[in-house]
């Protein structure tokens, strides 16, 4: 089956994504109603492995990444408790000084790997944009030759649980992709272990963020602003509200709600042109106008391995509907728009 692009331009095609994003109107988010952003309960699938469970969710998740793009997992078996502990280690490292933070900063010149450390306060990177965004953030990251042991990491005389509790929810999420995988599978009518291969070391990217408390800003500036990931899938914890989602249902902006021991996980630009545009990367933004209270978040990007190429899923392409995007892999897709 053909393929009729042939020509993939990555920095065009981030250009072309930043381009847009700075198109929408984004003044007027409404309050999230339940099919803006669907739940899915993962509790009899993770518990029981039966095919009937499995079955159930992936129709769920399919109408999810079809309809909205975004949607919440309750039932995914991260413990209450280390999702606490995490974010008690975040916000201790967002209380440091700024002095000690800057000893880690992203990409300073004598750490010979980009991309991870601490990204200060109006930031212009990830996403890239004319206007700082107002927040600051601390990132690892993790491939098949990057292990924890290749970050930059705050000194244990600072923060002595900080790096132990960081690699274990790590860890967790991880582990929490690989198992949604048969989902995503199952989904996409294909065999459930369709993407096992692709995701033997993988990429991902833990960011862990703190949005200071702001009053609205006429300016427009934004907590992060308005974008599409570009990873496979984002799973993300907040511990209050602030993400705004675009709709694609009602087709205007919505704030997400916060519910207890959830994720919020969307789909990204990978999977969206993995699946031949299929399944819907959306468009958010995220703000913190209370003018009183940090809000802080973690999400977790996660990508298959960064050299396993991406053809076009063959239950998303035919000869009526030929693959848009030539086979790929992030290092020569994202891989060169973030400079790795």
């Amino acid at each position: 089956m053909s393929n009729k692009n042939t020509d993939f331009d990555p920095n065009a095609k981030e250009q072309e994504l930043r381009s847009e994003s700075e198109q929408w109107d984004t003044s007027k988010p409404e309050d999230a109603k339940p099919d803006d952003i669907p739940t899915i309960d993962l509790e009899a699938y993770f518990t029981t492995g039966a095919d009937e469970d499995l079955a159930v969710a992936a129709e769920q998740l399919r109408i999810a990444c079809e309809e909205t793009g975004f949607f919440s997992i309750v039932g995914h078996q991260v413990s209450s408790e280390d999702l606490n502990d995490t974010f008690e280690q975040v916000r201790q490292f967002h209380a440091l000084p700024i002095e000690q933070k800057s000893q880690i900063l992203m990409d300073r010149p004598d750490w010979p790997v980009g991309g991870m450390g601490y990204l200060p306060l109006k930031n212009r990177k990830l996403p890239a944009r004319e206007t700082g965004n107002a927040n600051e953030a601390f990132i690892i990251k993790c491939d098949d030759k990057l292990g924890m042991d290749d970050n930059q990491w705050p000194d244990a005389a600072w923060l002595p649980e900080f790096r132990a509790q960081v690699e274990r929810y790590a860890q967790q999420m991880e582990t929490l992709g690989k198992r949604m995988l048969p989902v995503y599978a199952r989904a996409l009518d294909m065999p459930d272990d369709f993407f096992d291969k692709a995701f033997i070391n993988p990429l991902y990217r833990l960011r862990m963020t703190h949005y200071p408390a702001v009053k609205p800003d006429p300016e427009n500036a934004f907590g992060i602003a308005p974008h599409v990931d570009t990873s496979y899938c984002t799973i993300l914890a907040q511990d209050r509200p602030g993400l705004s989602v675009f709709s694609e249902r009602r087709k205007v902006w919505v704030n997400a709600p916060v519910v207890k021991n959830s994720f919020i996980v969307n789909t990204g630009e990978l999977l969206k042109q993995w699946t031949n545009d299929r399944f819907l990367s959306t468009r958010h933004f995220a703000n913190n106008n209370t003018g009183s209270e940090s809000r802080y978040s973690i999400p977790f990007f996660f990508n298959a391995n960064p050299h396993h190429v991406m053809s076009c899923i063959p239950s998303c392409c035919s000869d009526e509907n030929p693959a848009k995007y030539p086979p790929i892999s992030y290092a020569q897709s994202q891989g060169v728009v973030q400079g790795e």
